[in-house]
């Protein structure tokens, strides 16, 4: 199951900047692996925003809620996070559909 996620990031008034960075290196260090396992497909962040996108796959919805749950920056920031779950699938498999429901 392919999930879109993004991720807004607000910097807490009682940390400094370098305080987020060091969350946030922690958090990237954390995805790296996850990316060189395969199963964060794309990670991107967003020019100029406090905004990072990622494709994932996971086997069920309760796996990614595992998964969100113990990331270091949902766990260090909680509050200061949101974070907007799109379920996606291959746009070759949409078009497959699409012929398939016009025969």
């Amino acid at each position: 199951m392919l999930f879109l996620l993004w991720f807004k990031i607000k910097q807490p008034t009682n940390i400094t900047q370098k305080q987020l960075m060091e969350i946030w290196k922690r958090e990237a260090e954390a995805a790296m692996p996850a990316v060189k396992a395969g199963k964060i497909k794309g990670l991107y962040k967003v020019t100029g925003r406090r905004e990072v996108l990622a494709i994932i796959d996971v086997n069920s919805h309760e796996e990614l809620d595992e998964i969100l749950e113990t990331l270091p920056i949902v766990k260090e920031l909680g509050h200061s996070l949101t974070i907007e779950v799109t379920g996606i699938h291959p746009y070759e498999n949409f078009y497959e559909l699409m012929k398939k429901l016009l025969q």
